[in-house]
């Protein structure tokens, strides 16, 4: 007899690159913002968190808020959940050394980041399992999607990955003397 596996609680990440966005204009709008908002701090070291940012100041960002959206519901679908809303997006500026710590987003249900000008020398992402699986796994000559404690993906200009609020993660340190720019977002579900 052969036993049936299921899957229950999975950490999933969906990632992809968003084309026909203008990243040019969206780091002006970034770049102008940043003179007019003093930001706020919550995971970021060194860096420049924006406050929410609301739609209707610009163009592009409204496009790239629509185009977030889509792929969003895209991954509310693919996990059965229905259509979620945007709860609130932020501007990220990673100067030179700068990183954020491990976090998760609370109240929210999908959240994610869109990079507008990065290249994976200046910090990826970081994901790190909170199910307490490293204390019973022995060590694995190749950890796979069961076995593995932590995972990470590129940043890479045009990258868009969308995971689960409560995923902790964690962006690596800038290690060159440019910027590194995105954009992280949170949905949920309205009541």
């Amino acid at each position: 007899m052969a036993l049936n596996a299921e899957q229950w609680f999975p950490s999933v990440i969906w990632s992809g690159m968003l084309n026909g966005v203008d990243n040019d204009k969206i780091e002006t709008f970034a770049y102008d913002r940043k003179n007019l908002d003093k930001g706020v701090q919550i995971s970021n070291y060194i860096g420049w968190q924006s406050n929410s940012v609301k739609q209707g100041d610009n163009e592009e960002f409204d496009q790239l808020v629509n185009a977030i959206t889509e792929q969003v519901n895209f991954c509310a679908a693919q996990a059965e959940m229905p259509n979620l809303q945007i709860q609130n997006i932020w501007m990220n500026i990673n100067t030179p050394g700068a990183y954020n710590t491990l976090h998760n987003h609370a109240g929210s249900v999908l959240s994610g980041v869109y990079y507008i000008k990065s290249d994976p020398s200046q910090g990826n992402i970081m994901f790190e399992r909170n199910d307490g699986a490293e204390y019973f796994l022995p060590p694995m000559e190749k950890p796979n999607y069961f076995t593995s404690t932590a995972t990470t993906y590129k940043a890479m200009t045009g990258a868009i990955y969308v995971f689960p609020g409560w995923l902790k993660h964690s962006v690596q340190p800038n290690l060159t003397k440019d910027d590194r720019l995105s954009i992280s977002f949170n949905y949920g579900v309205t009541k």
